[in-house]
């Protein structure tokens, strides 16, 4: 087979390295949505929600029922966007350009777009319901293994046996299903059962090649951060500011707007933003690729499937 993990992992720094101009675009649309999502936290809604959260005792009536109604639901109708945004529109727009080198990025809300957020949805109640069964397996098994681990000392292994497997079951339908999202846009059309087709069998090729995409993508980090607090030393020491005057500009303590959308905050939310499209690329590149080379290998099983007939007789 010719799926190559490694290849995979780096086919979303290559597509930043050949199209800088369409990252920088997505990079801002990122930007936008992040400063959207502070503007929203600033909101009187968002601020009741807060004071929801952290109170204990409510009065249960009619009249609480309609304050909840009335904050909570714009509150969480708004939050439900912000949070889909990037995943359901950022992504299908880097999709069509990886998928199609000669596209344009484009934002809008299309079929594409939809089929996303329907796929992002299906997604969630699969893995929701594959842990209920999963769960109830896991917890009798823990239960019973309990008391053996507790006697020789290895409860602690024990939990996280436990919580490695949740996260193994999760990764297992994510990855399975994640050639959905290509097919979502390259083929119009939402086909879970195509993508569990397409997997089968590569599914720990998939997994090698997106956790090497993710300790890359943790380097860049790791490398970006190095040299930006390399750069917030050097402009210490030529301004001759002091370090805490300068990380006061970075990370403002007034109460103000000032702390969320002054000139070091919104610095702060562009190296962000830029590390998160660094992210999306690597993430949207792997899949693609996947994609790429499995319809292929699939393509010519298929083609011999259809000759065998005719080279028998």
């Amino acid at each position: 087979m010719s799926f190559s993990p490694v290849q995979a992992s780096f086919e979303g720094f290559r597509f930043i390295r050949d199209r800088p101009k369409s990252v920088t675009l997505w990079m801002s649309a990122l930007l936008a949505l992040n400063l959207a999502a502070t503007a929203f936290g600033l909101s009187p809604w968002a601020m009741r929600l807060q004071q929801l959260k952290v109170s204990t005792e409510f009065d249960w009536s009619w009249e609480t029922v309609q304050v909840f109604a009335f904050h909570l639901l714009p509150a969480a109708f708004l939050a439900l966007v912000l949070m889909l945004a990037g995943l359901c529109v950022v992504a299908p727009s880097i999709l069509r350009v990886m998928l199609h080198p000669g596209a344009a990025p484009r934002f809008r809300l299309g079929p594409d777009e939809g089929r996303m957020l329907w796929l992002y949805l299906a997604m969630v109640l699969i893995v929701f319901v594959a842990a209920i069964p999963s769960g109830i397996v896991l917890g009798y098994s823990l239960s019973l293994a309990r008391p053996v681990a507790d006697a020789i000392g290895s409860g602690w292994l024990l939990v996280l046996l436990g919580q490695f497997a949740s996260l193994l079951m999760m990764l297992f339908i994510v990855i399975r299903l994640s050639l959905a999202a290509p097919i979502a846009v390259d083929q119009g059309r939402l086909d879970l059962m195509e993508a569990w087709r397409m997997t089968r069998g590569v599914f720990w090729r998939l997994l090698g090649g997106a956790l090497l995409g993710m300790l890359l993508v943790l380097a860049v980090s790791a490398i970006a951060l190095v040299g930006f607090y390399l750069a917030s030393i050097m402009i210490v020491f030529v301004l001759g500011i002091s370090p805490d005057s300068f990380s006061a500009f970075l990370w403002p303590q007034d109460e103000g707007v000032l702390n969320h959308f002054g000139i070091g905050p919104l610095l702060r939310a562009v190296f962000e933003s830029a590390l998160l499209a660094v992210l999306f690329c690597v993430l949207c590149g792997e899949v693609v690729y996947a994609y790429r080379e499995l319809s292929a290998v699939q393509a010519s099983q298929d083609s011999e499937d259809g000759e065998a007939p005719s080279a028998v007789g």
